[in-house]
C-alpha cells in the first residue's frame, strides 16, 4: 500500500541551517530503517535501481542558500513508502517514539505525524488495486488531459545529462519503472511507447530551480504545472497514463526522488468536456 507521511518538526533551538536538508533527511530517515530492521536499510541504500521511498526537504525553509529557523514555527518533511516492508515499519513512526531526528548536526523535534488528506493535503495512502481502478473496473469515463504539479524540482538523467523540462516519455516512463518495480499488477512497456508518440504538452507553467548535488554543484530541475494530453482515443491507454498519474502522489517523478526531487501531484480532474465518454473504444483485455 504506498503511502505518504508529512510530519511536523521543529528544530530545537533558534540555529542558521542549510536551505536544503534533503540528503540529511534520507539519512535521518534511513537511520530509522536501521534502527527495525539493518538488512533492509542496507539493500535500499545499496540498491542502485528504483528506491521504494521518497524524502522532501524540509518545507518552510525558503529558496536561499541558508534560513534561519525557528523553535516556535512548524516545518513540515514528507516521506513516501512504496512497499510492504517500509509501511509495517511507520506504522511505529510515531512522534512519541521518533522524538528527534538529527539533520545535518541540527535537532528537530517531531512534533506530530499527518498519514491522510484530511490531516495534510499532501498525506495518503491507497493501494496498488485501488490506484489501478481505472484498468481494473473499466470505468464510464477516461481522461484525456492530465495535470501535475511538481512542488519540487524535477529532472531527468537523458544520456548522461540532465534534462529539466518534464517531457512526456520522461515523466511517463520515470513512473512507469517505478509502478513495475513496486507493483504486482505490471504495466506493459508499451506505455513509454504511447506517452512519446500519442501525449502532447498542453499548457505549463513551470520555472527553474536548483538543489545542491552532493559535491555541492547545482543541479537544475523545474518547478510548476505542466498539462499532458492524449492525442488519441484509445480508453485502454489512457486508462494506464490515469494508473501512472495518480500513483505520481506516492512514486514522485525523475531522478533525485529521495533527495528531495520530483515530489508532484496529480491535480483535479479537468472539466467533463476534456473526458471522453464511454462510448469509445473499450478497455483492451
Amino acid at each position: 500500500m504506498p503511502q505518504a507521511i508529512v510530519f511536523t518538526i521543529r528544530p530545537s533551538e533558534t540555529a542558521r541551517v542549510p536551505g536544503n536538508l534533503s540528503r540529511a533527511a534520507h539519512a535521518a530517515i534511513l537511520r530509522l530503517i536501521q534502527a527495525a530492521d539493518p538488512a533492509l536499510a542496507t539493500r535500499i541504500h545499496d540498491d542502485d535501481g528504483r528506491k521504494p521511498l521518497t524524502v522532501s526537504n524540509v518545507w518552510g525553509l525558503g529558496s536561499k542558500p541558508t534560513a534561519t529557523v525557528d523553535p516556535s514555527r512548524d516545518y513540515h518533511l514528507r516521506v513516501t513508502l512504496l512497499s510492504a516492508e517500509l509501511e509495517r515499519l511507520a506504522s511505529e513512526w510515531t512522534p512519541e517514539r521518533i522524538g528527534e531526528l538529527d539533520l545535518d548536526g541540527q535537532a528537530w523535534r517531531v512534533i506530530a505525524r499527518a498519514a491522510s488528506a484530511a490531516e495534510h493535503p499532501w498525506a495518503g495512502s491507497a493501494t496498488y488495486q485501488q490506484l489501478a481502478q481505472p484498468l481494473l473496473n473499466r470505468p464510464a469515463s477516461v481522461p484525456s488531459v492530465w495535470t501535475l504539479e511538481f512542488a519540487s524540482p524535477i529532472t531527468f538523467r537523458q544520456r548522461g545529462l540532465n534534462m529539466p523540462f518534464p517531457l512526456p516519455d520522461l515523466v511517463f516512463g520515470s513512473l512507469l519503472e517505478q509502478w513495475n518495480a513496486s507493483s504486482e499488477l505490471a504495466l506493459p512497456d508499451e506505455v513509454r511507447r504511447y506517452a512519446t508518440e500519442c501525449l502532447a504538452i498542453n499548457r505549463y507553467e513551470l520555472r527553474s530551480a536548483a538543489a545542491p548535488t552532493s559535491g555541492g554543484a547545482l543541479q537544475i530541475g523545474a518547478v510548476g504545472r505542466c498539462s499532458y494530453r492524449a492525442t488519441t482515443g484509445d480508453r485502454y491507454w489512457r486508462a494506464c497514463i490515469d494508473v501512472l498519474a495518480g500513483f505520481a502522489f506516492y512514486s514522485g517523478v525523475g531522478a533525485g526522488t529521495t533527495r528531495g526531487f520530483g515530489q508532484t501531484r496529480l491535480l483535479p480532474k479537468p472539466p467533463r468536456d476534456q473526458v471522453e465518454s464511454s462510448h469509445g473504444n473499450a478497455l483492451r483485455d
